[in-house]
């Protein structure tokens, strides 16, 4: 496979993941997890994602997004979404940047639903949202 997580972070959209890289963050363990994917589009890596796992059957999702073809982002949509059904999670949260529409756009469209009244921070003071996903099909 050509390229690596590195280089799908290089192309996000969001300045928040863009420092991380630039300050030398290692990401290479979370493709070491379980329930962890890299999505590529002919031998390309356009999209990384994984759960970590919080006990109770509930985990917490993560996912870094490259430049996605238009042609491809339906399929990948199913793809990630068939996949998150298949985990052993009941319960799955996503957190989204606050101003970062984009990833709200994305967790939406794999079926995430926002938690409302309740205001998050990242430990930099940077404001996010609380998505969730009621695993009904867990382990199918």
């Amino acid at each position: 496979m050509h390229g690596d997580l590195e280089t799908i972070g290089k192309d996000a959209a969001e300045e928040w993941v863009r420092d991380r890289f630039r300050n030398g963050a290692d990401f290479s363990g979370l493709l070491e997890k379980p329930h962890t994917n890299v999505a590529t589009v002919n031998g390309y890596p356009v999209a990384a994602g994984g759960f970590l796992d919080r006990g109770n059957e509930v985990a917490v999702a993560w996912s870094i997004l490259g430049k996605v073809p238009e042609t491809a982002y339906v399929g990948l949509v199913r793809a990630f979404r068939k996949y998150m059904k298949a985990t052993p999670y009941k319960w799955i949260e996503a957190h989204c940047v606050e101003t970062f529409y984009q990833s709200h756009r994305w967790v939406k469209c794999l079926g995430f639903e926002p938690v409302h009244g309740e205001r998050c921070f990242t430990p930099e003071g940077k404001e996010f949202r609380r998505f969730v996903f009621r695993n009904d099909h867990h382990g199918t």
